[in-house]
């Protein structure tokens, strides 16, 4: 089994109980500006109950002998890459994803998720993901998954999750 760390072997790591026995699986992402990194966008919308629902945008770049982050070669296939985010992506809630600023929970797809653009070499998948109930901000990745019944975390430091 493959370990994904952000920056090292993958840009962003989706995690669902059901799927990948749990644990996090890593995408690539495609960078439109090298410089600037791997796009993921928030856009927030606040009703008149002061109910907040955000959407995540990100596209995620798929095809055999990827490059990771840290330059060395990525270690799942195209069709691997595909299948996994597609497993994800009917999942309406229970989802994570972790990024770079932070892990956003329960979330899930639901309504349009993605719209996949394949070409002879790769494929991308520009993705949507959604709040699936309660809003809750983004927190640091580390204290997320310390936040478990045998992590290192008191009662009064953790997240439910």
């Amino acid at each position: 089994m493959t370990t994904y760390t952000i920056g090292t072997n993958c840009h962003i790591r989706l995690t669902h109980a059901d799927i990948n026995s749990g644990n996090p699986y890593g995408f690539i992402l495609d960078q439109q500006n090298k410089t600037a990194g791997p796009p993921v966008t928030i856009q927030r919308e606040v009703d008149s109950d002061e109910n907040t629902t955000i959407k995540i945008y990100f596209n995620v770049l798929m095809a055999d002998d990827l490059i990771n982050p840290d330059g060395s070669q990525h270690a799942a296939s195209k069709s691997d890459m595909y299948d996994m985010l597609t497993a994800y992506l009917a999942k309406i809630d229970g989802l994570s994803l972790d990024t770079v600023v932070g892990t956003y929970s329960d979330i899930g797809a639901s309504g349009h998720c993605a719209t996949e653009y394949h070409y002879s070499g790769p494929s991308i998948m520009a993705c949507q993901l959604n709040n699936a109930g309660t809003y809750y901000p983004q927190v640091l990745s580390t204290a997320l998954y310390n936040s478990c019944w045998d992590g290192t975390l008191t009662w009064e430091t953790s997240y439910w999750r």
